[in-house]
């Protein structure tokens, strides 16, 4: 039974628009080898701090269609809805990917595509019926019903029924993984046994319900003959099932089974299937064997041609013969690349490599060596949010996790067989992923790797919750080892703060890295977090030492001529400040004005506080002096030397009083 053929419409490409008028809003862009420093600060546009963009950066810039003005956008072709096909594509446009196939974990668990599309499950000898199933939590194809003489082992396999019989045991445990495989006392021995159920093989009987040999014991007796197992032994010392012959008393050594496509290591040699799996491990060698065991490609005759095992290198499947392949391939050359019998050998090779891009290009015009995707399959990486991180990381088995296939890129590194691209399938990855040096990541793909458009197969790179990255960076960027790296065509977005005054980025270099190459990437950093409000102070404390009010005002001291007596019998001090300190600092008041003999007009002086305009304040204004007594002016006062005593005094204007000193700052 092969794979449903299939034939795939064309798909729109998404153009994105810009605005009109400055720069369009959203994120930066950058593009070059790039120094140590962080990308993507605070609140949104990409920053660089300590960042060398040898070919410049590129802020929100917008690049030209190509599209013809005058064309109509409703008469555009336009993807349809269509019946949900095993490709790894959206085709009922749903925004799901093969999830009639798929289970709700997204496992492959359909009998036609167990384990990935194309992959059928097929029923042959001694497997009579299979369907898929899952084992270890992976899917598989398993039997459910076998040829005679076998019997369903407990993880889905038909194991010979007999392939333990008569061997030495202490418990059913060690009797096979065959169900109803139990240990029986035969002779007077401890030995496994099989059911009467498959039927008993020639020399032996059913006694109760287990086959034993017909002289009751499994020693070799004169007379008898009968075949028992036997084991051999693995190079990790495993014990192998075999048969030996029993005829007549002589019991012959243990030979091992051939090898066969079936899962086991029949041979006892370490490998399993290794007679028909090239040196990547695939099930390439036997077209009867093709992808997986069982999977015959020359089991039916096609209108189309005959099939052959191919495709896929590191997941065969059955593809159309084409006759360019058969004497190796060159430029010109015609072949099936895009693993669809409908189509034919459908691709022109133009060249034996296929470096990324260009961009909008898809079909032969991206996969320009024909290998089935973009990029040198046998030397990349292929991601895709529907995919498994168990499997080969190829273009139709393709990894879920960018880590994933970013960490086996690294690895493959310093192998026979490098492996530094990785091909990014359009989704959200939440990971904050670390770059190593030499690992090239390219992003904007199709579902299918045959189209390339960032803005219309878009990638995004989104911080989980629980990142450690520094600042919940969605990248972190390995110090350079001396090889050149490249990210191209995802959108990062960082997470966000996770407390009060937290700074976020977008992407974090963790040393000098002048191989590092950004191009169309856009880097986003999540929300930072706010500030955190200011404590209150401390109350402060009260004076160490009250002022102190001035004197009193008195009567000036005069002499015989009714004159001020200068000196301290005519001054009223003033009073002295308060005394404080604060955090070590003297904030102590000043002393007030002092009063002496008044000179009309004048204000007293006063006593400036500790630090004259500093933390002190300052002492109190003095007052302004006045001119008395009166004296005779032959009309107000008559008298011949003073009128004290009349209230007709002659005051300055204006009039300045005392005032009290200033509190201490």
């Amino acid at each position: 039974m092969l794979p449903a053929m299939r034939r795939r419409r064309g798909h729109g490409l998404a153009i994105a628009g810009c605005r009109s008028g400055g720069l369009p809003a959203g994120p930066a862009s950058a593009t070059g080898p790039v120094r140590a420093g962080y990308l993507g600060f605070g609140d949104g546009l990409a920053f660089a701090a300590g960042l060398v963009l040898g070919a410049g950066m590129l802020v929100g810039g917008c690049a030209k269609t190509g599209l013809d003005p005058g064309v109509d956008a409703d008469v555009l072709d336009r993807r349809v809805p269509e019946e949900e096909r095993c490709n790894g594509l959206d085709d009922d446009l749903d925004g799901s990917v093969d999830e009639v196939f798929r289970d709700a974990d997204g496992r492959y668990v359909d009998p036609f595509h167990c384990g990935g599309c194309g992959l059928p499950c097929v029923a042959n000898d001694p497997a009579l019926a299979v369907t898929c199933a899952l084992v270890d939590e992976a899917p598989v194809c398993v039997a459910t019903r076998c040829a005679a003489g076998f019997a369903l082992s407990r993880t889905g396999r038909c194991v010979p029924a007999f392939e333990r019989h008569c061997l030495p045991c202490t418990d059913d445990a060690s009797c096979g993984a065959g169900d109803g495989a139990p240990s029986a006392d035969v002779g007077g021995e401890r030995r496994c046994v099989a059911g009467c159920g498959p039927g008993c093989p020639a020399g032996y009987v059913c006694t109760g319900d287990a086959c034993v040999p017909a002289g009751g014991s499994c020693s070799c007796e004169p007379g008898e003959a009968f075949d028992v197992a036997c084991a051999g032994e693995s190079p990790a010392g495993e014990l192998c099932p075999g048969r030996a012959r029993c005829d007549d008393g002589t019991l012959s050594a243990c030979v091992l089974p051939e090898e066969a496509c079936n899962g086991a290591d029949d041979d006892c040699d370490g490998s399993v299937d290794e007679t028909f799996r090239d040196g990547r491990g695939a099930y390439a060698v036997d077209p009867r064997h093709c992808g997986r065991c069982g999977v015959d490609c020359t089991a039916e005759a096609l209108p189309e041609g005959d099939l052959v095992c191919g495709g896929d290198p590191f997941a065969p499947s059955c593809v159309l013969r084409c006759p360019d392949a058969e004497d190796g391939l060159d430029p010109g050359d015609r072949v099936d690349a895009d693993g669809d019998i409908a189509t034919g050998c459908e691709c022109t090779l133009i060249s034996l490599s296929d470096a990324p891009g260009p961009r909008g290009a898809e079909g032969e015009d991206l996969d320009t060596n024909c290998d089935g995707a973009e990029g040198v399959v046998v030397e990349s990486f292929y991601v895709r949010t529907g995919g498994d991180d168990r499997g080969p990381g190829s273009p139709t088995r393709p990894l879920r996790s960018l880590q994933r296939a970013v960490d086996l890129a690294e690895a493959s590194l310093t192998t026979d067989a490098p492996r530094p691209d990785v091909y990014v399938a359009s989704g959200v990855y939440t990971e904050s992923l670390r770059l190593p040096s030499g690992v090239r990541v390219h992003g904007g793909y199709r579902q299918d790797f045959r189209a390339l458009d960032p803005e219309g197969f878009a990638v995004e790179l989104r911080a989980p919750a629980d990142t450690d990255a520094a600042g919940g960076a969605a990248l972190v960027v390995a110090e350079d080892e001396g090889r050149a790296s490249l990210l191209e065509g995802l959108s990062l977005r960082g997470r966000d703060a996770r407390g009060p005054s937290e700074a976020t980025f977008g992407a974090v270099l963790e040393g000098p890295a002048p191989g590092l190459t950004l191009r169309d990437v856009r880097i986003r950093a999540g929300v930072p977090g706010a500030g955190q409000s200011g404590a209150s102070g401390d109350a402060g404390a009260g004076p160490t030492r009250e002022a102190t009010p001035g004197e009193l005002p008195r009567a000036s001291d005069e002499n015989a001529a009714n004159l001020c007596v200068d000196g301290p019998s005519n001054r009223a001090e003033g009073g002295a400040g308060g005394v404080n300190l604060c955090a070590g600092l003297d904030v102590s008041g000043g002393a007030g004005g002092a009063s002496s003999c008044p000179n009309g007009g004048e204000t007293q002086p006063t006593t400036p506080g500790s630090f004259g305009e500093g933390p002190g304040g300052g002492g109190g204004s003095g007052g302004e002096d006045i001119l008395g007594p009166i004296r005779f002016n032959g009309r107000s006062c008559t008298e011949p030397v003073a009128c004290c005593g009349l209230a007709d005094f002659s005051v300055s204007e204006p009039f300045f009083q005392a005032e009290p000193g200033d509190r201490g700052r």
